[in-house]
């Protein structure tokens, strides 16, 4: 098994340090109403990575570990965290000169701080639904039946 980089270690860091589950190389957060799964991305093109966040809603489906790109809604952490994300791109650049340890670091601060208590807040079909009335998710890949759930369908 090859070492981890300095991108996937911030990952796995910000995951075990919220508490989630990792499968499949994904993180696994399991709350009553809503399953978050925190995936990480390679690029094909380079060493870029992308963090892909998803919400899956367990009354549409109550899969234990479902994959990243078949939730019910599906953003990158860029989106949500606009402010921050020129820095965001340059943390999971690894061709962004930056030492691995301040790269980790500053990473893991930056999900711990800014998206976990998103990921928090969508833990139920309420907490989601005001996460897209407050445009939170303006943009952001909703499928129909998670806008018939969220009773946005139609808006």
């Amino acid at each position: 098994m090859s070492e981890r980089n300095a991108v996937q270690q911030a990952f796995d860091r910000f995951g075990q340090g919220a508490g989630f589950e990792k499968k499949s190389g994904a993180w696994y957060r399991r709350g009553d109403e809503v399953i978050s799964i925190s995936n990480l991305q390679k690029s094909q093109y380079g060493p870029q990575y992308y963090f892909n966040q998803g919400f899956w809603l367990r009354q549409l489906d109550d899969e234990r570990f479902p994959k990243s790109h078949h939730a019910h809604i599906v953003t990158r952490v860029e989106d949500l965290v606009p402010e921050a994300e020129r820095r965001i791109g340059e943390l999971l650049d690894l061709e962004f000169e930056m030492p691995d340890e301040e790269r980790v670091d500053e990473l893991v601060a930056l999900l711990s701080e800014r998206l976990l208590p998103l990921i928090e807040r969508g833990d139920s079909i309420a907490g989601l639904r005001s996460r897209v009335d407050d445009g939170t998710f303006a943009g952001t890949g909703i499928r129909g039946p998670a806008q018939e759930a969220l009773g946005i369908l139609g808006r």
